[in-house]
């Protein structure tokens, strides 16, 4: 109680701090902020219960958080809803679609359909998951981790950094004795798992994945039919009352690829015979991540969608494609579209010119700041070049804002060519 006071005291992935841990702080600080989101992990009890050689990790305990209780106390509060992360609209689309009720501004790649980027799906037909005895899926296991040594042993795939999320405390040791084996017989693969590089791999489950993030993320769900086929509607903490939150956690870490290696389908799951959410929630990110967006029933509102062009888009879009080019409209999958993307006719793989006007989606940014500098600042990160066409230049001479507009895409191709 003596220590000398402080000005202000800041709480970052304030869902994970038990109060207890976080009251001393606040009552030696004139002022607080808690920063922290109520829809990823609470504290539990795992770390608590490591030691514990019988540790199950269905009956961890969920604990209050700090950020339990400022919302409780209704602090005041200011939503982020900008998400900067994935390189890649469909690495968060899940979350935004099922957590965020599709607040979540996100935005699209230029190169949205390279391999490599977004969510992909690794199915193990031949998996068992060994629940009476190791609670395992050794042949998950040995999937995910060929894949891992095919990719650092590769030099293309090698410069991403790696992290491998599992559902369970018992898959999580099954990975790491079989990459310790294929480190053992290819020691050159070493260095990845050691401070020489900046983001070593990881090998971490539900519990204790949360703030960390790699480039690729490869996820291994272990559940699915045991020896007789059969498939239990019980994965572990999943199953209890906020168990979803922990779904949302493991799906979020990748900052450009995410694999799912996974026995269990789907359609393998019963939601009559189980009232989780969580599950629930498992059932549709599994036919999220075989089929993509699609699977998203009605994930966008009718407005965000794009409903109809505006008159200076399909005016646009129509001159384009009178040029042979492929015109893509309102590109992305979140409350924010790029409004015209043309196509690389060299590589439709990526848009070699985004077109902006001055309509609904540039009226959706709040701010002058939104709307013409950091829009363009996070597309430009993600590969864009971008042109934009001004409502009354469009009405004054038409043809002039066209021929901009080919202009520039003579200029990209011209640079990419180079």
């Amino acid at each position: 109680p003596d220590f000398p006071r402080f000005d202000l005291v800041v709480f970052d992935e304030a869902s994970q701090i038990p109060t207890w841990d976080a009251i001393g702080a606040v009552a030696r600080g004139e002022k607080l902020i808690v920063v922290g989101d109520p829809k990823q992990l609470p504290p539990t009890t795992f770390f608590m219960r490591l030691d514990d050689e019988d540790v199950d990790e269905d009956d961890i305990e969920e604990l209050e958080s700090i950020l339990d209780e400022a919302i409780a106390v209704s602090m005041p509060s200011l939503r982020l809803a900008w998400h900067y992360r994935s390189r890649h609209e469909h690495l968060i689309a899940f979350s935004n679609h099922h957590y965020y009720e599709g607040d979540l501004f996100t935005f699209p790649a230029a190169d949205h359909a390279r391999p490599g980027l977004g969510v992909g799906w690794h199915p193990v037909p031949d998996g068992v998951y060994d629940k009476s005895r190791t609670r395992t899926n050794r042949a998950e296991a040995e999937a995910l981790v060929a894949d891992v040594v095919r990719r650092l042993s590769d030099p293309g795939e090698s410069v991403r950094s790696i992290g491998i999320v599992t559902f369970s405390l018992a898959q999580q040791t099954l990975i790491q004795d079989l990459l310790d084996d294929a480190r053992r017989a290819e020691p050159e693969l070493e260095r990845f798992f050691s401070d020489t590089v900046e983001e070593p791999v990881f090998v971490k489950n539900l519990e204790n994945v949360q703030g960390d993030e790699r480039d690729v993320i490869l996820f291994s769900v272990c559940y699915g039919p045991d020896e007789k086929g059969r498939v239990a509607m019980n994965f572990g903490p999943l199953n209890r009352t906020g168990g979803e939150r922990r779904l949302n956690v493991a799906v979020t870490r990748a900052r450009e690829q995410l694999v799912v290696f996974s026995t269990l389908t789907a359609d393998q799951i019963d939601l009559a015979r189980t009232s989780s959410v969580g599950v629930a929630h498992l059932k549709a990110f599994l036919a999220y991540a075989e089929r993509g967006p699609a699977a998203l029933d009605q994930a966008l509102p009718r407005e965000a969608a794009g409903a109809d062009p505006t008159p200076v888009e399909a005016g646009i879009r129509a001159a384009l494609e009178a040029q042979d080019l492929e015109v893509d409209a309102r590109v992305g999958c979140s409350g924010y579209r790029v409004d015209l993307g043309v196509k690389d006719p060299v590589d439709p793989e990526r848009y070699l010119l985004g077109v902006e006007t001055d309509g609904p989606m540039y009226a959706s940014g709040r701010t002058t700041r939104d709307r013409d500098r950091t829009r363009s600042e996070v597309l430009g990160s993600l590969g864009w070049h971008l042109e934009r066409v001004w409502l009354t230049e469009w009405w004054q001479d038409p043809a002039r804002e066209v021929e901009r507009i080919t202009a520039r895409l003579r200029r990209e191709a011209e640079a990419v060519a180079v």
